[in-house]
């Protein structure tokens, strides 16, 4: 989450702009069937980091981008993921078992344990 920590405190307006075109596209790719199953998901993941490199700011911000709308778009402050729990945990899961890069591997692990989605039954 560095990139966007840091782009946020020196004051680069376009990353929250890449966080929405993010957040767009995660509710396409949540609308498509192959994102039903575990499998399907991890297939598709790869050629969407790479949409998400040439939309969200390049290569590094695009894949932290990525993961961090992801994940943390389906959790709030008030009610953690709730009903959204068995959904991030897939996505998650999809993520370490595709073909994305070992930096959004990586990004996804961080994200995940920060955000408490990965319990000690899932370590």
């Amino acid at each position: 989450m560095h990139y966007s920590l840091e782009m946020l405190v020196q004051g680069k307006r376009e990353i929250v702009d890449f966080y929405q075109i993010a957040t767009d596209r995660w509710g396409e790719i949540w609308s498509r069937e192959a994102s039903r199953d575990l499998g399907s998901l991890a297939n598709l993941l790869p050629s969407e980091q790479m949409w998400f490199e040439r939309h969200c700011g390049g290569r590094w911000i695009g894949q932290e981008v990525m993961v961090v709308s992801g994940l943390a778009g389906m959790y709030t402050t008030e009610a953690g993921f709730d009903h959204q729990l068995d959904k991030a945990r897939l996505l998650y899961d999809a993520l370490q078992s595709s073909y994305c890069s070992v930096e959004v591997k990586s990004i996804a692990e961080e994200v995940a344990r920060s955000y408490g989605l990965l319990d000690a039954s899932r370590v």
